[in-house]
């Protein structure tokens, strides 16, 4: 399972454009959502989701159901810009839909160019990275206690 670094309230805050955007955002089932980038002194933060979604059933303007499509589950990949600064939740949090990986990856250099990117390590996994010097650095230790 890989280590992922999410906010509750940004999960919330997803689920809720998601409801306004013609999906049943209550039983979107969320495979990921980390932290991607962070704009220095931190107000503002930038995440990737991925998440199977469902459209709603019904179209609220003329409550007309939808295809048999429109209802399945769908996968999309996500983009969240949360500015901790503003206090106006319909403000707060912008959010990007994409239908694969690329395009997700394409606003995710977009926006955070500037930013500080979490990285993760060389094989897409910090844990094994984060053993590693674990390792290293008790060895060091182990080393200099025994030559002094």
């Amino acid at each position: 399972m890989p280590l992922t670094i999410s906010n509750r309230s940004t999960e919330a805050d997803v689920r809720a454009w998601l409801n306004q955007n013609g999906f049943v955002g209550k039983t979107a089932k969320f495979e990921e959502l980390e932290l991607h980038a962070i704009q220095r002194p931190g107000w503002v933060q930038v995440f990737r989701f991925c998440a199977r979604v469902k459209y709603r059933p019904f179209d609220e303007n003329n409550q007309e159901q939808c295809t048999e499509n429109e209802r399945d589950w769908q996968q999309v990949f996500g983009v969240a810009l949360d500015d901790e600064r503003i206090r106006t939740q319909s403000m707060k949090t912008q959010i990007w839909l994409f239908k694969n990986p690329a395009e997700q990856q394409e606003k995710l250099n977009l926006i955070s160019s500037d930013f500080l990117i979490c990285e993760k390590g060389q094989n897409g996994n910090l844990v094994p990275t984060l053993l590693f010097l674990l390792v290293i650095l008790s060895l060091a230790i182990f080393l200099l206690s025994c030559f002094q």
